[in-house]
């Protein structure tokens, strides 16, 4: 804990043992030279003063430099380490008084920066999690959910059998630049939409796809299947909700994966949050009570744990790949144009059902 040297990089092609500033003969090699002047051979490569040495200590101190480091090391470096655990949104400034105040010198922001750079600890843009994520009851939902079969938990379903399904709300509201450049007397001053009222509501459900499939075939890793649905309106209801699950059903006994060939559509899973919508009985009458081949059944993912929604991921890349064909010009039918158009470029889905922990 703040030795000196302790951060070293290993060379890749070391020097010649004998040449200074080396990292010297190995421990092998220096009892094969004392072993080898014992007998009364010569030395091979040492020198005969450093086998001479080795016969009274053959293990080489440690190197630690020229100069021992000064800044932030030992219960410094441990308080420093001990405020990021604690306040991992603290800035270098806070961590500085939270060193003096227990006893540690005075640091710089630099000082702070280069050691947490050494301690390969990186300033990056947190997420915020519920308080209710953590209350006791709603872990034990986390826990059951990836450790328990259904209808408690997901275990022992596969990947390739879940759809997620979510929905958000987006409008246009203002799209004009808020700084210009004009003279000082002057205000700048540009014609322009202000504001825009309409609100759609994306009804959007992806699935990891089918890794026994070709890659060309849809349904597949490298093609999976996506629904989506955009409607004017504001809100997410039952009906709304319903008419959606319905389209997914349909589609998959009409058009999905033939069951002599694969098993994938033989049985699907829902995942969704815990919006009232989702468990409202209309909803879980047109899943469970589905006649045919194909079942289908709904699991609520963990509440208030977003990261465990592959939807939450690809929504935000939706979101992305939407904003950049929409400009200062783009009307409500614009943007809904491009969020469906955009629904089809997004890909790797099974890798995002992977990330949030799906087997």
């Amino acid at each position: 804990m703040g030795f000196e040297r302790e951060l070293e990089q290993e060379r890749r092609n070391l020097p010649f043992p004998g040449r200074g500033g080396s990292r010297g003969y190995p421990q092998w090699f220096r009892q094969v030279e004392v072993d080898g002047r014992r007998m009364g051979r010569d030395p091979i490569a040492a020198s005969t003063r450093s086998v001479i040495r080795w016969e009274h200590r053959i293990h080489p101190y440690r190197m630690t430099g020229n100069t021992s480091r000064k800044k932030l090391v030992g219960p410094d470096q441990l308080l420093l380490v001990v405020f990021f655990l604690v306040w991992p949104c603290g800035d270098a400034d806070e961590c500085a008084a939270f060193i003096f105040n227990n006893g540690g010198d005075v640091y710089s922001r630099q000082a702070i920066a280069d050691r947490l750079g050494e301690l390969q600890l990186s300033r990056k843009v947190s997420s915020t999690e519920a308080y209710q994520a953590f209350h006791p009851i709603n872990m034990m939902k986390c826990e059951l959910f990836f450790s328990s079969p259904p209808p408690l938990g997901i275990f022992g379903v596969p990947r390739r059998k879940f759809i997620d399904v979510d929905e958000f709300g987006i409008s246009l509201e203002r799209m004009n630049p808020k700084y210009g450049v004009s003279l000082k007397c002057f205000r700048v001053c540009k014609p322009g939409h202000y504001v825009r009222g309409t609100k759609l509501t994306v009804l959007f459900a992806i699935e990891p796809g089918d890794p026994r499939l070709p890659p060309a075939t849809y349904g597949s890793v490298a093609w999976p299947r996506r629904w989506i649905q955009v409607l004017q309106a504001t809100g997410t209801t039952s009906f709304v909700c319903n008419a959606f699950i319905e389209h997914i059903c349909s589609n998959i006994e009409q058009h999905g994966i033939p069951l002599n060939h694969l098993d994938t559509d033989e049985h699907r899973v829902f995942l969704w949050d815990n919006l009232n919508s989702h468990s409202s009985p209309l909803v879980s009458q047109t899943v469970e009570a589905r006649n045919g081949p194909h079942r289908f059944s709904s699991q609520p993912r963990p509440p208030y744990q977003l990261k465990y929604g592959p939807i939450e991921y690809k929504i935000l890349d939706l979101l992305n790949e939407t904003m950049k064909h929409i400009d200062a010009n783009s009307s409500t039918q614009d943007l809904e144009h491009q969020i469906l158009a955009a629904s089809s470029r997004i890909n790797s889905f099974d890798a995002t059902f992977d990330h949030c922990g799906y087997a």
